[in-house]
């Protein structure tokens, strides 16, 4: 047995790591609102309106940074299987490499076009705006298809853990697929829920990962 203090660090920082991520996800999500897609100029508008727009996506995309390191972690605490942790890293390393394109779009290419109606032509800036929504519209769903399939991978590599933590990969696998799914669907209104129950879930694991004692999870054997 290792008896090194660094697996139980390594399992706190996790917790705190996907804490934190849960936060920079979920309140710039809230202060993101719905901005009306459909139309080029009122998304624009929406945007203008919005001081903070830019800092908001960054801070979401940050988020999900802080998530993929979080299990870089676990699978060095030796928390999640060996191969299957290796697994739901490199998945998870994909999924935040997607999200930060989609929502680096919304963050810089949204608010550089709401900035250029003030010096450019509004046809011209218009028909980029259009643009970056049907770029947005392909990758909304690529990076959240890779977003519900990390969890569920994860939610797998938990398998080798203690009892209640299979458990919890278990709900981790259901909410994964569900999110997943509701990609594939291209239908948000299966999205959200799933979502929601993602964040519910990572707020159990992260709380599960800091013990008050000096006692670390363990896997089985």
């Amino acid at each position: 047995m290792n008896t090194s203090k660094h697996p139980l660090m390594y399992q706190r920082t996790a917790g705190i790591l996907l804490l934190i991520g849960l936060v920079l996800y979920v309140l710039p999500s809230a202060l993101h609102g719905n901005p009306p897609i459909d139309d080029a100029e009122a998304t624009l508008q929406y945007v203008s309106q919005r001081q903070w727009w830019t800092v908001v996506h960054f801070a979401n995309i940050a988020g999900v940074v802080l998530w993929a390191a979080a299990v870089v972690l676990l699978h060095a605490a030796g928390i999640l299987a060996p191969g299957r942790g290796a697994i739901a890293k490199v998945v998870w390393s994909i999924a935040g490499g997607a999200f930060s394109i989609y929502f680096g779009i919304h963050a810089v290419g949204l608010a550089a076009a709401a900035q250029q109606l003030e010096t450019v032509e509004p046809s011209t800036v218009m028909e980029r705006t259009e643009a970056l929504l049907l770029s947005l519209g392909s990758a909304a769903f690529v990076s959240q298809a890779l977003l519900g399939a990390a969890i569920d991978v994860l939610g797998l590599a938990m398998f080798r853990a203690q009892p209640y933590l299979k458990i919890l990969g278990s709900i981790g696998m259901v909410t994964g697929t569900g999110w997943l799914v509701g990609a594939l669907m291209l239908n948000f209104a299966v999205i959200v829920p799933f979502t929601v129950l993602a964040w519910l879930w990572i707020t159990i694991l992260a709380v599960t990962l800091l013990p008050k004692t000096s006692k670390r999870v363990r896997h089985s054997s």
